[in-house]
């Protein structure tokens, strides 16, 4: 059986204005870092918030104390657009496909806790077997951790997975256990990939 490992923000939903405005606005108030949204999403992008907020922070006397700091205030402003979250376009469509192909589907996310409400006030919560996040004590992505726990779960043949993503840490996490990778990416990226799809709607002739 087909299994379909999906990442959540900007893959199955247009999360990053939430994320990169509660970036500027944390760096800013806790560290008189001003950085333009643009800079921000671009770089977020690239690897992570967590990775990039990290270099950032690098010459703090104390970055872990500075990003435990950053992060609290993170939260609270992200959470503030949580309504304002809307899903990819075509995602209910593929995700339909998929379930009603009898694929097992998941979701892997850096995301904490949040995931889970909303996952359910997008109403898509009950196309997925199981919902993985960090806040479980995972190791974060491109760690194979998570997709370790849902192989060994769920007896996930990797012959027939999936990592679907937008960003190159979910295309490595996906290879890092020998999964098939899809890109959801218009640009031209400078790291390989199995597939790469402009709309999503593009998966259906894929897997």
């Amino acid at each position: 059986m087909k299994s379909i490992v999906w990442d959540f923000d900007d893959t199955i939903a247009n999360s990053y204005p939430g994320i990169v405005s509660a970036t500027q606005k944390s760096l800013r108030e806790n560290f008189d870092i001003s950085l333009s949204k643009d800079t921000i999403f671009k770089e977020a992008k690239k690897t992570s918030v967590r990775k990039f907020v990290n270099e950032l922070l690098s010459d703090q006397e104390d970055v872990d104390q500075a990003v435990k700091v950053f992060y609290a205030s993170y939260y609270r402003y992200e959470k503030d657009y949580h309504d304002k979250i809307t899903l990819i376009p075509h995602i209910k469509n593929i995700l339909k496909y998929c379930d009603e192909k009898h694929y097992m589907q998941f979701i892997v996310t850096h995301r904490d806790d949040s995931i889970y409400p909303l996952a359910k006030s997008l109403g898509i919560e009950h196309y997925f077997k199981e919902i993985v996040s960090v806040a479980d004590d995972f190791k974060r992505k491109p760690d194979s951790e998570m997709l370790d726990y849902l192989i060994e779960k769920y007896d996930l043949k990797k012959e027939d997975l999936w990592v679907v993503g937008d960003r190159k840490i979910d295309i490595d996490f996906g290879r890092s256990v020998g999964a098939q990778t899809i890109l959801l990416n218009s640009e031209k990226v400078d790291f390989d990939y199995d597939y790469q799809v402009s709309d999503l709607l593009e998966i259906e002739k894929i897997i």
